[in-house]
C-alpha cells in the first residue's frame, strides 16, 4: 500500500513558509514507500530469526539483511568491505557446579551472629562480567539515595566514610529531582560511579515500596537466570565496569529489615519519612557483609551495521548526523508453550525499516545532503544500550565530528497520526527542528504524555547524550486521525498485551500508512539537520549539554 500525501497544499505552504524561517534551502517532502517498509518488517520480525537476540544466529541474518540493503541503496562501508562493526561482549552466566548450584551469596554478620539471605528470595543479583568469582566483606554504610547532586543541594555522602565499606541505599530519588535529571541520578551507573569515587567496595540496593509498586521483586526474580552482557576494551575490560567495586545486589524489604535492627533509625521509619518527602540522612549500621559471586563467561562478537552516505558540502561533509536504530531483540521466550518467538516487529523491526526508507528518500531525492549521514543498526540495546555505546565510544569517524543523533525505537506504528512525541526536544535546539519538520508534515509536537517513565535517558540516543551530542528520539502521538481510535488506550494496550512478548508480530498491528507518515517527518527532521548552515546546539544551561558536552 503506497499512500498519496495526507495533507495536500497546506503542507507545502507550511514547508515554504519554515523553510524561510530558517536558513536552510526550500526542500521538497518526498513520499515514503509503505510496501517497502512492510517488506523490511515481515523479514526481520519473521520467525525464522528467532527474535534477533545480541550474538544469536538469528541476530546475524538480520545484520546481513541490512547490510545488503545499504549496498542496494548504494550507501558506502566505512568499517570495512562488510558495513560491520563488530562489538566484542562478554556475556556471563551463573556458574553451575557439580555440587550444586553455586551463584551468589549474601551473608549478614553482627554480634549475634550470622545470617544468610537467600538469592531469589531475599535478594537478587546478576552474574557479574568483571570476574567470574567475586568476593567483598567489609562494614555497611547507610547512605540514602547515595546521591551527589551539589546543584540541587543533594550530598547524601557528607559527613561519611565509606572508605572500603559496602554502601547501602535506596532505590530512586528524592521527588524534588525533575524527572530526567533525577533519573540520571538515581541510574544504577551513577550511583555505583558515586560510591567507587568515594572509595566504597560494594553496593547493596533496597526495594522500597515505591520500587515493589512499579515492578514487584517477585517479577524481577523471574530473570534471575538471565545472562548479563558488557562490551570489552581492548585491554578485556568490560566497558561499563568500575574496577574495585564488587557487582551490586538488591535486597528485598522484609530482609533489608535486619539491617537496620540496632541502629539509629529502622527502616519503617525511612520509609515513613520518604513517603513524607524528607531525604533520609545517612548513618552507619551495626552490621558488616560478604557478598560473593561466581560466573562463567564466554566471549561473543555482535555487529553493530553502518552505512555512510556522504555530504555534498565541501565545508560540511566532515561533520556526521548519525540516524539509528537497534536491530536486536530478545530472543525466545525462555517458558510457557505455544509461539515463543519475541518477533520484535514494533520493536524495533518498526524502527529499522523506517531508517532504511528514510536512507532511501536521501539517496533518491537526487541531492546529497550537505553534511554527511551515518545510518546505524545497532546491537545490544536490549542488554542496556551497549551495542549504542561502543559505537559512541568507538565511532569509525573522529567522535568530534558527530554533531547529532537521530534516533528510532519501537514507534508504535499502531494507527494514522496528528502528533509525534520528541523525547529530547527540551534540551537542545532539535526540539524546534523537531516541531517544524512535524508542521511540514501536516502533524503537531505534543509534550511527552509519559514524563515518569523518563524515556530520555531509556534508549540509544543517551549513549550519544553521554558523549555530549545533541540528540532526540520521536515516537507517535496519541492522537490519532480517526477519532474513533483512543491512541492512548491503543499504545497502553499494546505495551501490557504484545511489548517484549510473542505477540509484537508482524500483523495487522503494524499500520503502514503510520509508517509512511513516520519515515517522512523523520526525513524532513535529517534533511533538516544535514542542510542547515549551523549544527545543532545544546540549550543554554541544559543539564545533560553542561554535564557532557566537554566531552
Amino acid at each position: 500500500m503506497r499512500i498519496k500525501s495526507l495533507t495536500g497544499s497546506l503542507v507545502l505552504a507550511g514547508a515554504l513558509l519554515s523553510a524561510c524561517s530558517i536558513n536552510i534551502p526550500f526542500f521538497p517532502i518526498p513520499s515514503a514507500d509503505s510496501e517497502r517498509i512492510r517488506a523490511d518488517v515481515d523479514y526481520l520480525a519473521a520467525d525464522a530469526l528467532q527474535g534477533r537476540q545480541t550474538g544469536s544466529a538469528g541476530y546475524q541474518q538480520a545484520a546481513d539483511y541490512v547490510a545488503a540493503r545499504f549496498a542496494a541503496l548504494g550507501l558506502k562501508s566505512i568499517t570495512g568491505d562488510d558495513y560491520f562493526q563488530p562489538v566484542p561482549f562478554r556475556e556471563a552466566r551463573w556458574q553451575q557446579g557439580s555440587e550444586g548450584d553455586h551463584r551468589a551469596s549474601l551473608m549478614l554478620h553482627g554480634r549475634d551472629g550470622d545470617i544468610t539471605f537467600e538469592l531469589g528470595s531475599d535478594f537478587l543479583a546478576s552474574p557479574a562480567t568483571i570476574a567470574q568469582n567475586t568476593a567483598t566483606s567489609a562494614a555497611l554504610v547507610f547512605v540514602g539515595y547515595g546521591i551527589e547532586a551539589p546543584e540541587f543541594g543533594l550530598n547524601d555522602y557528607a559527613g561519611l566514610d565509606v572508605q572500603g565499606k559496602i554502601v547501602v541505599l535506596l532505590d530512586g530519588r528524592p521527588p524534588r529531582l525533575p524527572n530526567e535529571v533525577g533519573a540520571h541520578y538515581a541510574s544504577g551507573r551513577t550511583k555505583r560511579d558515586t560510591a567507587a569515587r568515594h572509595g566504597a567496595v560494594g553496593y547493596i540496593t533496597l526495594n522500597t515500596p515505591a520500587r515493589e509498586a512499579r515492578r514487584p521483586f517477585a517479577r524481577s526474580a523471574e530473570h534471575l537466570n538471565d545472562p548479563s552482557f558488557d562490551w570489552l576494551r581492548a585491554d578485556d575490560v568490560p566497558g561499563n565496569a568500575t574496577p574495585g567495586m564488587h557487582s551490586g545486589v538488591v535486597l528485598d524489604m522484609p530482609a533489608a529489615k535486619q539491617l537496620f535492627m540496632g541502629a539509629p533509625r529502622s527502616l519503617d521509619t525511612i520509609f515513613t519519612e520518604m513517603k513524607n518527602g524528607v531525604v533520609p540522612k545517612g548513618f552507619v549500621l551495626p552490621y558488616s557483609a560478604t557478598l560473593t559471586s561466581a560466573a562463567e563467561h564466554k566471549k561473543i562478537i555482535s555487529p553493530n551495521v553502518v552505512g555512510l552516505l556522504p555530504g555534498g558540502d565541501p565545508k560540511l561533509k566532515d561533520e556526521y548526523v548519525v540516524f539509528s536504530a537497534h536491530l536486536d531483540h530478545i530472543g525466545l521466550d525462555t517458558a510457557g508453550d505455544g509461539d515463543r518467538v519475541n518477533n520484535g516487529a514494533q520493536d524495533n523491526a518498526a524502527g529499522i525499516a523506517v531508517m532504511l526508507e528514510v536512507a532511501r528518500l536521501f539517496v533518491e531525492s537526487g541531492r546529497a545532503p550537505r553534511r554527511s549521514i551515518l545510518f546505524v543498526a545497532v546491537t545490544a540495546e536490549e542488554e542496556g544500550l551497549l551495542g549504542s555505546d561502543y559505537f559512541a565510544q568507538h565511532p569509525p569517524v573522529p567522535p568530534k565530528s558527530m554533531v547529532a543523533n537521530i534516533n528510532l525505537d519501537m514507534p508504535m506504528l499502531l494507527y494514522p497520526f496528528r502528533d509525534v512525541i520528541a523525547f529530547g526536544a527540551e534540551h537542545s535546539s532539535l526540539g524546534k527542528t523537531a516541531k517544524r519538520a512535524a508542521e511540514r508534515t501536516g502533524l503537531k509536537l505534543s509534550p511527552d504524555p509519559m514524563p515518569e517513565q523518563v524515556i530520555f535517558v531509556r534508549s540509544d540516543h543517551y549513549s550519544f547524550v553521554r558523549q555530549g551530542v545533541p540528540s532526540i528520539y520521536l515516537i507517535t502521538g496519541r492522537e490519532a486521525i480517526d477519532s474513533s481510535i483512543d491512541g492512548t488506550q491503543a499504545q497502553v494496550a499494546f505495551l501490557q498485551s504484545r511489548y517484549h512478548r510473542p505477540g509484537d508480530e508482524a500483523d495487522t498491528q503494524v499500520n503502514y500508512v503510520a509508517a509512511q507518515q513516520f519515515a517522512e517527518v523523520n526525513y524532513v527532521i535529517a534533511r533538516e539537520v544535514t542542510d542547515e548552515d549551523k549544527k545543532p546546539r545544546w540549550n543554554r544551561g541544559d543539564f545533560f549539554g553542561d554535564l557532557y558536552s566537554t566531552k
